[in-house]
Parts: C-alpha cells; structure tokens; sequence
C-alpha cells in the first residue's frame, strides 16, 4: 500500500466526496433555512420572507412599525403567549379584530405580530405573566441575523429586550475631540 501522498489525485477525490457529504448534510439540517432566517426561537424560524411581507401589509394598512420592531415582536410573541395562556388573562380583543380586518390577506405571521403588539398594549397581562413571560425569555434560545443586531437584555417592560447593536467594551468614546479648523485669511 503506498502512502497518501503518492497519489495526489486520490486524495483530491476522497476530499471532494467527503465535502460534498458536508454540505449535503447541512442542507439537511436546515443550513439553508437558517441562513434566510430573520430570527430563530427556540427552533422556530422567522424567515426573513415573512417578516418582509408582514412589513408590506403592516404599510399598507398604514400601519409604521420598522422591520426590526417586527422581527422584536415576533421574537417575543410565541414566549408573550405562552405567559398569557395559562392565565387566560388576555385573548385576541376588539383591537386585534380591528387591526386585522383592515389587512385584507392578513399572513399567519402578520396575525402573529398583530396578537402580540395587541397584548403589549391591553397592559392586561398579570404580574404572574410577566414573571413566567420574562423566565421563559431568559431561558429561550434566540438567535437574530446581524443585520438586526443582536438581542439585548432590558429590565424595561414590555418585551425587555431590544434588537440592536451593543457597543463593544472596547470600544471608547473619544474624551479629545479633534479641534476645528482654523479658517485661514483669503488672499
């Protein structure tokens, strides 16, 4: 048997099946749906699609809400619903009817970002809602595209957290601001 070496052409070959293994193994997984994802919770992706197209409809209703305060809504809905559901404290009210009937076509995503804006605003959850909702976000898996930022926790209700960037600690103001320039006399 001669070593791996010597056949250089082998070896490239035995690379090439091993990687195309890799990647059809990723693809399987999901690697691709993840990639297109605006957000991940707990397993469950927000494809960047969707929260374009609940961004749309949220306009043409006339409705202005940023894609990222639509990515932080739909972040916080599933764990806002699960706090609520066991209390039974807040259902879909006359808001959300209101808001939904003025969105012809209202995608599943869209009712999902209504509901839980809906909620936010009904100020009906209990302290015992808030406690479960902020334990379970504490313990949630949230993975967001950089393009959003990154979550930061906030001890601000109603959702807190926030989607954005965090200054590095590195990274310092500058205590000496350049000096102006000097206008210098015509000539």
């Amino acid at each position: 048997m001669k070593a791996w070496s010597a056949h250089p052409a082998k070896r490239a070959a035995v690379v090439g099946v091993v990687a195309l293994g890799a990647v059809s193994l990723l693809g399987g997984c999901g690697f691709e749906t993840r990639q297109q994802a605006a957000a991940v919770v707990n397993g469950k992706v927000i494809h960047e699609s969707d929260v374009r197209e609940t961004f749309d409809q949220l306009k043409a209703a006339k409705l202005d809400f940023a894609e990222n305060i639509v990515v932080t809504a739909l972040v916080a809905a599933p764990l806002l619903k699960d706090a609520v559901a066991s209390s039974g404290s807040w259902k879909p009210d006359e808001t959300y009817a209101s808001v939904i009937s003025s969105i012809p076509g209202a995608t599943d995503t869209t009712k999902e970002f209504v509901e839980a804006v809906a909620l936010i605003q009904s100020q009906k959850m209990t302290p015992a809602d808030v406690a479960a909702y902020r334990a379970d976000l504490k313990k949630a898996d949230i993975s967001v595209n950089p393009k959003y930022g990154s979550v930061v926790p906030s001890d601000q209700g109603p959702v807190y957290f926030t989607l954005g960037q965090q200054t590095p600690n590195w990274v310092k103001p500058g205590a000496n601001p350049a000096p102006a320039a000097t206008p210098t006399p015509a000539q």
